[in-house]
């Protein structure tokens, strides 16, 4: 089974991250640019898919708004699901970058980015584990019931790059600072004889 992972567009925080402090990351919305750059990620999944072809997309906004685009251009019988699990990365219920506490940056800088856990969220390691749950839950029985040729993923830039790791056995060192993927962009998993590995197939240009 093809297993593709798709950022979702250019979202409202993307562009100001202040946006945070006052609207929860579940409801940030895509802007003009996302919502273009989705519909261009829609098209070029349409050439490469076929009918036997699940899709599953985070719950927020922005990536149900992506997931909807690239939905519209695939065959009417495949199925399309929410799924918490592949959520982004919380930072608490509201969170503002710029009044960080001086207690809270002595405790990220003592437990590192990777184990951090924000007030009211989460660490990388949590969304970590939320990535095994998800393929082996989701994915795994998707491939054991052999109904579908491909699994189609909107989601967030920390959970894929999570995904990542879990599949490919990184270390934990390997993991800090990463530079999240373009938005709307594609990476299709590789696997052959139960190794992974990956490559992003699909990057939209916008004029």
């Amino acid at each position: 089974m093809n297993i593709y992972v798709i950022r979702h567009g250019e979202s409202e925080h993307n562009v100001d991250r202040t946006v945070m402090a006052h609207t929860h990351d579940s409801q940030h919305s895509l802007t003009e640019l996302g919502q273009k750059q989705a519909q261009k990620t829609g098209e070029f999944m349409q050439a490469l898919i076929n009918e036997k072809t699940v899709l599953y997309s985070s719950p927020y906004l922005r990536t149900m708004q992506t997931a909807e685009a690239i939905y519209s251009k695939l065959p009417d019988q495949v199925p399309f699901y929410q799924s918490p699990l592949i959520r982004e990365w919380e930072l608490g219920n509201l969170y503002d970058f710029t009044k960080r506490s001086p207690e809270a940056k002595k405790e990220y800088k003592a437990a590192g980015q990777f184990y951090f856990r924000y007030q009211n969220g989460e660490s990388l390691a949590d969304v970590y584990l939320r990535a095994t749950m998800f393929m082996n839950t989701v994915v795994d029985r998707a491939k054991q019931q052999k109904r579908y040729e491909n699994i189609v993923i909107v989601t967030h830039a920390a959970f894929i790059q999570m995904f990542k790791a879990f599949l490919m056995n990184w270390p934990v060192e390997e993991l800090l600072n990463f530079k999240p993927i373009e938005n709307a962009s594609v990476i299709k998993i590789n696997e052959s004889e139960g190794d992974f590995g990956y490559e992003k197939i699909f990057v939209p240009q916008i004029d």
